[in-house]
């Protein structure tokens, strides 16, 4: 029998892992220009700090599970509830707290296209400060790691869910289903309209009501529109670009409180949105401490992952020390050890092959520079190294071997 990773979940490989670390540095780099510290939270919570404003049905979302001790604990998530639990715990904290993280995560969601049941996540939480600036440099902060990734052409869709609220109570929708609507709307680029007004209609909401909020939805402009373009105003002098107010995005989880926006990279809006976020500022509080204003995001890195293009081809090791008989094994050994200690990367023969064995096999690895290890090259304190891309050879004295590979 042929074992698989379970449905929704994946290996990778060397080469993919490379990639990835290479975008997870892109993206910690910028996190770090902006002054955010990185934090690691657990990978299980207790289920009801992870139940407790996120809405009745995410306990079918996600993996809940009861320990030996009987204990009832759920995989995280979303990171931005156990960041607000460690808020909550340590008032000492100066403000503005600013925390980011790069982790995996579990859902237990249908796999489909940038979608998988374990997945990872980089994301920033900025806690503390109601301001306008505050939102705004979040944008800017997702602008820039989509553009120091190499994603050229994107676009923000942003939008406040008390405009939402006030749509909603336009439309003479009652109040008690303002989650309902913002649950459904949220799927509005995915069902369409149609399917908008069959979802609606199910949770009794009067036909006449779902006319009006669509229509307001498309062409409404309430007076909190006005903060809204505040906010997009001062992005863009951050030099933020490609904003678009769109008065249907709202996020479809409960504890979003204003300010909210999507990413979409264009001509790829079929993996739906890369980086999304916006204003929560009751969450801390329901999880003990005093209720403070918060803003945030997540990047989904799998979605970016498959719209980054890495052009550079992965190589394991820079170099490789092939031994030409035994008699040299041991001056080998050293050499590569030397090489590694001075931060070059290399690897050696473990396998008893020939010389032309060790030649084809680097050569298929596509490794750039072989040290070729011999007698009569060793007797005069030299070794060969070969360039595998140009076919040169060069004779290299054994004190100048690192200095002469930094250099090529």
């Amino acid at each position: 029998m042929k074992f698989q990773p379970p449905k929704g979940t994946r290996d990778f490989l060397p080469e993919e892992m490379a990639k990835r670390r290479k975008v997870f540095e892109k993206i910690r780099k910028v996190f770090e220009g902006y002054g955010y510290g990185e934090v690691w939270t657990p990978a299980f919570e207790d289920f009801e700090l992870l139940s407790k404003k996120s809405g009745p049905d995410i306990e079918n979302e996600i993996y809940v599970f009861t320990d030996k001790a009987g204990r009832k604990l759920g995989l995280r998530f979303d990171p931005t509830v156990s960041i607000c639990r460690i808020v909550a715990s340590d008032t000492s904290l100066p403000k503005p707290i600013k925390f980011c993280y790069i982790t995996n995560m579990w859902r237990y969601d249908q796999p489909g296209k940038g979608r998988w049941r374990e997945f990872w996540q980089a994301g920033v939480e900025l806690i503390g400060s109601n301001k306008p600036e505050a939102d705004a440099e979040i944008l800017s902060v997702v602008y820039d790691v989509l553009k120091s990734v190499g994603i050229k052409k994107f676009y923000f869709k942003i939008n406040s869910r008390k405009i939402v609220e006030s749509l909603i109570k336009q439309s003479g929708i009652p109040e008690s289903k303002k989650f309902d609507v913002f649950r459904v709307i949220d799927k509005l680029g995915k069902i369409g309209e149609k399917g908008v007004r069959s979802e609606l209609g199910k949770y009794k909401i009067a036909s006449n009501s779902i006319d009006k909020f669509l229509e307001l939805v498309k062409s409404g402009k309430p007076d909190e529109v006005k903060d809204l373009k505040g906010i997009k105003s001062l992005a863009e002098k951050m030099g933020v670009e490609n904003i678009k107010i769109d008065f249907s995005i709202v996020r479809g989880i409960d504890y979003y409180t204003g300010f909210v926006f999507e990413t979409f990279v264009e001509g790829e809006e079929d993996f739906g949105s890369v980086a999304s976020g916006g204003r929560y500022d009751t969450l801390v509080g329901l999880y003990g401490g005093q209720d403070l204003p918060a803003t945030g995001f997540g990047i989904g890195v799998d979605r970016l992952m498959e719209v980054v293009v890495d052009a550079e081809k992965y190589c394991p090791v820079d170099v490789y020390v092939a031994i030409v008989d035994d008699s040299v094994k041991d001056k080998a050994f050293e050499i590569v050890q030397s090489l590694r200690r001075n931060s070059i990367r290399a690897d050696i023969n473990i396998m008893d092959r020939k010389l032309s064995n060790q030649l084809e096999y680097a050569n298929s690895l596509e490794i750039p520079f072989v040290v070729i290890v011999g007698k009569k090259e060793l007797g005069r304190n030299l070794v060969k190294v070969k360039d595998m891309i140009k076919g040169k050879e060069s004779e290299v004295k054994l004190h100048e071997l690192v200095s002469f590979l930094n250099k090529t």
